[in-house]
């Protein structure tokens, strides 16, 4: 591509990533595919059926483009509701999913339980199925395949979870066939243009929905002492003076151990959808509780998403001096590596320290939607380059070219040069501070995208043949066919 056409490359608002789950009866390999999609070891594998008993949520890495991507977990196949409850976790999955993934076992051929499930999925109409054949290495595809048609679902596809054969085929079809299907139907996940959307997100009962009806001045979300109350994203219109909010108030994440309701197992999913349709996200956090393991997973799963984050730290009144001092420590601790994420001390309950959230609001929602020319990215690119050189490959230096805008929220930065598939993660970082400094952005990290150009004095594959051919004897040269033209 030429320099002239990147230039006018038109910024766009990064739309949200599809859901993609993957159901099955136990010990098929639902796990492993899941570890291949998000290179990861996230979750247990083991011969055992029933060894992952939560629903794992992490972001699918391999494909065209990220998505999400939930292993719905293992049912103990001595389980006296075990149809019930795989019924129920392939309604939640065709509910909540943009496609589902549906493995069988290759070498046990179609059983009862999986003609049970296709019955199921069969009566959707809504939700593209893909059926996949797994632990076909080393057989033959053709035969293996013949045993599944009887399902009734649509053609096999044969793949590995554990070798990755066929995995890479059938994540860019079901991403292709995802993003058509969501254009055709002008998804209700676009963000309007100018309305800033706060998604409010935290483990139960840390006062999410408290917060909303302070922040929204009315009862608008019932709120009770009982955990877990909101079952699905509500979603809240109201003004500050003439500025246009949304507020998406969300289920609570509670620990994955203490999550005993079906329903609420299927909770992160909604609040996956939340931090999606979002601009900003503020995760509310007890101060009583301290900073728990939850916490962390929540906001990590909020970088996942690229987008703007604030911390809010809830229920700080009644707290003695010694308390609000170690929670302080505790904080800093875990959260100081973040740099521009800011962070609040409020009382949802009385209304303490809740008229700064809507002027941040305003500022990470400038910092998410930052349009940046394609000029200023350049001077940024060499101011960086002049403060600190990128380092050496060899005896030749990496070197950023130019850059452009690839999109909004997160703001997202494509960069060009030569050798930037050798450039430090350290440096990257470096670059994206940069940027973030540069642009005064708050809670908000802006995404890097390398592009590595082609050097034009390395040979085709063609002539790379031919160079491996030449011989060298006696420490001289012996000319091979074709050397006379390069």
């Amino acid at each position: 591509m030429e320099q002239e056409d990147i230039i006018e490359t038109i910024p766009t608002v990064e739309k949200p990533k599809p859901i993609i789950s993957i159901v099955g009866r136990p010990n098929v390999g639902k796990s492993t595919l899941y570890n291949r999609l998000t290179r990861s070891r996230d979750a247990i594998v083991d011969d055992r059926p029933g060894v992952t008993r939560d629903r794992m949520v992490g972001v699918g890495r391999i494909g065209g483009t990220p998505y999400w991507v939930v292993d719905t977990g293992g049912i103990e196949s001595d389980n006296d509701e075990i149809h019930n409850l795989m019924r129920d976790q392939v309604n939640q999955a065709l509910q909540d999913s943009d496609a589902v993934i549906f493995i069988v076992d290759g070498r046990d051929g179609a059983t009862a339980v999986d003609f049970e499930i296709a019955e199921q999925l069969r009566r959707n109409t809504g939700i593209t199925v893909y059926l996949s054949v797994n632990k076909a290495e080393g057989l033959n595809k053709g035969m293996i395949a013949s045993d599944f048609y009887q399902l009734g679902l649509s053609d096999p596809h044969i793949i590995s979870g554990k070798n990755g054969d066929g995995v890479n085929l059938l994540m860019n079809q079901i991403l292709t066939e995802t993003e058509g299907k969501r254009d055709a139907e002008n998804s209700d996940y676009d963000i309007p243009a100018g309305v800033a959307k706060l998604a409010i997100v935290g483990r139960p009962n840390v006062g999410k929905s408290t917060l909303v009806n302070t922040l929204v001045g009315e009862e608008r979300v019932v709120v009770f002492d009982m955990p877990g109350t909101t079952r699905d994203s509500i979603h809240v219109p109201f003004k500050v003076g003439d500025k246009e909010y949304v507020l998406i108030d969300t289920a609570g994440m509670r620990k994955k151990s203490r999550i005993d309701d079906r329903v609420e197992r299927f909770s992160v999913m909604k609040t996956l959808r939340a931090v999606e349709l979002a601009q900003v996200v503020a995760v509310v956090i007890d101060a009583q509780d301290g900073i728990v393991d939850q916490d962390n997973r929540l906001i990590n799963l909020v970088f996942s998403s690229g987008r703007s984050l604030m911390i809010l730290v809830n229920k700080w009144d009644g707290m003695s001096k010694y308390d609000k001092e170690q929670v302080r420590a505790q904080i800093d601790r875990k959260f100081s590596h973040m740099g521009n994420i800011p962070i609040e001390f409020i009382s949802a309950k009385y209304g303490k320290g809740v008229h700064t959230i809507m002027p941040l609001v305003d500022k990470l929602y400038e910092s998410a939607m930052t349009d940046m020319s394609t000029g200023q990215i350049n001077r940024i690119l060499a101011d960086a380059e002049e403060k600190r050189n990128p380092p050496m490959v060899g005896n030749y230096r990496i070197k950023l070219k130019f850059g452009h805008q690839g999109g909004m929220n997160p703001p997202h930065v494509i960069i060009h040069g030569n050798q930037l598939d050798k450039l430090p993660k350290t440096y990257e970082r470096y670059i994206s501070n940069t940027f973030e400094r540069a642009y005064d952005m708050v809670g908000t990290k802006v995404r890097l995208t390398f592009k590595t150009s082609e050097n034009p004095y390395e040979p085709d594959k063609s002539s790379r043949k031919s160079k491996d051919k030449v011989k060298y004897r006696g420490g001289g040269r012996r000319k091979a066919k074709g050397d006379d033209n390069q």
